[in-house]
C-alpha cells in the first residue's frame, strides 16, 4: 500500500502513523536539531521496515563525513535489497543514490537525485541532499540550477517551502547574487527561523557584501537562542565571527572562538575547519592567538588515511603546518597521495588538495617561495575543494602571505591590491597592504592604508 508524504511524496507503508513520524524526523532534519537522530530511531523501532527511516538513517550517517560509517550505510542498503521488500521507484533511487555515496561515488549520487527530482520536485530530501553534496564539489552552476528546477512548483502554502528558499538564497550567494541571496534568505529565516540553512545563507550574503555592522546585528541573539540545534551550529558562529574580524575587533573574535567555538571542539569535519579557519586569520592578522590550537592538531592528526572531503583534508594540512607538526603533516600529504591511486577520478577536487597541501608543507619547511608557486598555480581552480568563497578566501590570505614572505614584494603588492577592491572593508586586508607597502619603501603609500585601516576600524566601533 502507499500513502503520502505531508509534500506528496509517496512511500510503500499502509500505516499513516509511519508517515507522520517521518515526517517529524524529516523536519527535526532540515531545521539541525539534535534531536533528529533520537526521532529516527524511534522511527525504526517502531517501523523496522521502513525504507525512508533507513534512507534518512544512512544520510545523516554519512553526513559525519568519515569512510569509517561506509561498510555501515552499505549493509543497511544492501539488507533492505535482501529482504526484498516493497519500494516504490522513488524509494529505490534514494537506495541506489545511498549506495553510490557510500562507495564514494557521491557525484553518480546527485545524479541519481536529479531523477528523483525530475519526478517528483517536492522531494525536499532529495533536494538537501543533492544541495549538500553539490556544495562540497564546489559545482556553484548546478547547486543554484538545480533549485531553481524546482522552486516553482512549491508555494508557500507546502511545508518545506522555507527550506527551499533557504537552500536558493545559499545558491544565489554562490553565484555571486549577493543582494538578492540577502533578500530571499531573509524572508525563509522569516518563515522559519529554526532553519540554521537559511540563517546561513543570510550570514554569507552580508558577508560577500562587507556588511559588517548589519552582519554584528543580525547574529546579536539570546545566548540560548540556538541550544537544541546540532553541531553546524559551530559553523553559524564562525560566521559571526567573520564580521568583527573584518572591522578588526579582534578581541571580540577571540571571545567568540572561547565562548561559542572551542568550547564545543572535536574530530567532528566542520570543527576542524572552523577553527582552524579562524586561527589563520587571527594570525595573519597579527594577533597572538596563545594556545588556542591545542588538541586542533591531534584532531587533524587522526584524519590521516580518512579522506572523505577535500576540503577537510586542506584544513588538516593546514592546521598540522601552523603548528608545526612537520612529519605528521608529510604523513598526511602521503595518505593524501595514495587516496588518489584509490579515487579512481571520483573526487574532482582531489588533485588539488594535494596541492594546496603540498603548498602548506613547503611554507611550513620554510621554503615560502615554493608554497607561493604551488598555491598561485591553483589559485583561481580552488572551487572543486569544496567549499564557499567566503570560505575558500582564506587562500588568497595565505596566498598573500608566502608572496610576502618569500620577498617577492610587487607581487604580493599586485596580490594584496585585489583585495582591497574585493573586501574594500576589510580592516586586516588594508592592514596587510600597508604592511607590503612598507616593505616595498612606499611609507606614504602605506600611511594610508592603514589610515584607511584605521577609519574603517572606527566607524564600526561607533
Amino acid at each position: 500500500m502507499t500513502l503520502t508524504d505531508q509534500r506528496g511524496s509517496e512511500m510503500t507503508t499502509g500505516d499513516q502513523a509511519e508517515v507522520d513520524a517521518f515526517d517529524n524526523a524529516l523536519e527535526l532534519f532540515l531545521n539541525y536539531e539534535r534531536s533528529a537522530g533520537g526521532a529516527v530511531k524511534a522511527l525504526l523501532t517502531d517501523h523496522p521496515d521502513t525504507v525512508m527511516g533507513t534512507v534518512l538513517r544512512g544520510y545523516m550517517l554519512m553526513m559525519l563525513e568519515s569512510g569509517g560509517v561506509y561498510p555501515k550505510v552499505d549493509a543497511m542498503v544492501a539488507e533492505i535489497i535482501a529482504d526484498d521488500r516493497d519500494t516504490n521507484r522513488r524509494e529505490r533511487l534514494h537506495l541506489d543514490a545511498l549506495r553510490h555515496w557510500a562507495n564514494a561515488d557521491v557525484l553518480a549520487a546527485a545524479t541519481v537525485w536529479d531523477h528523483i527530482l525530475a519526478a517528483d520536485p517536492r522531494d525536499v530530501l532529495a533536494l538537501k541532499m543533492h544541495h549538500y553534496t553539490t556544495f562540497w564539489t564546489g559545482r556553484a552552476d548546478v547547486l543554484r540550477s538545480t533549485v531553481e528546477g524546482v522552486v516553482d512548483t512549491w508555494d508557500p502554502a507546502t511545508p518545506g517551502y522555507d527550506h527551499v528558499l533557504g537552500m536558493l538564497a545559499f545558491a544565489l550567494n554562490e553565484s555571486g547574487r549577493y543582494q538578492q541571496a540577502e533578500e530571499i534568505g531573509r524572508e525563509a529565516v522569516a518563515a522559519n527561523p529554526e532553519d540554521l540553512w537559511s540563517i546561513h545563507a543570510v550570514a554569507h550574503a552580508l558577508e560577500m557584501q562587507g556588511a559588517n555592522e548589519r552582519g554584528d546585528r543580525f547574529f546579536q541573539v539570546d545566548d540560548d537562542r540556538w541550544d537544541s540545534k546540532n553541531p553546524f551550529l559551530g559553523h553559524i558562529w564562525w560566521h559571526a565571527a567573520l564580521f568583527p574580524w573584518n572591522s578588526g575587533d579582534y578581541d571580540r573574535v577571540l571571545d567568540l572562538y572561547d565562548n561559542r567555538l572551542r568550547p564545543a571542539s572535536t574530530e567532528f569535519y566542520l570543527d576542524i575547519q572552523n577553527l582552524s579557519s579562524l586561527l589563520t586569520r587571527l594570525e595573519l592578522s597579527g594577533v597572538d592567538v596563545g594556545d588556542r590550537w591545542g588538541e586542533l592538531a591531534d584532531h587533524a592528526a587522526a584524519r590521516t588515511g580518512d579522506h572523505v572531503l577535500t576540503f577537510t583534508d586542506v584544513h588538516c594540512a593546514l592546521t598540522l603546518a601552523r603548528t608545526d607538526r612537520i612529519e605528521e603533516l608529510g604523513a598526511f600529504v602521503e595518505s593524501l597521495e595514495r587516496h588518489q591511486q584509490d579515487d579512481g577520478g571520483r573526487t574532482p577536487g582531489l588533485p588539488i588538495a594535494i596541492q594546496v597541501s603540498r603548498a602548506l608543507a613547503a611554507a611550513a619547511g620554510g621554503d615560502h617561495r615554493t608554497g607561493a608557486e604551488l598555491l598561485g598555480a591553483v589559485r583561481g581552480d580552488l572551487a572543486p575543494i569544496g567549499g564557499s568563497h567566503a570560505q575558500r578566501d582564506l587562500f588568497d590570505l595565505l596566498l598573500a602571505d608566502m608572496t610576502l614572505t618569500a620577498g617577492e614584494v610587487e607581487l604580493a603588492l599586485h596580490q594584496l591590491r585585489a583585495r582591497t577592491r574585493r573586501w574594500p572593508n576589510s580592516v586586516p586586508t588594508w592592514q596587510r597592504y600597508g604592511q607590503a607597502l612598507v616593505a616595498a619603501g612606499r611609507s606614504d603609500d602605506a600611511a594610508e592604508a592603514f589610515e584607511t585601516a584605521a577609519t574603517l576600524r572606527g566607524a564600526e566601533a561607533t
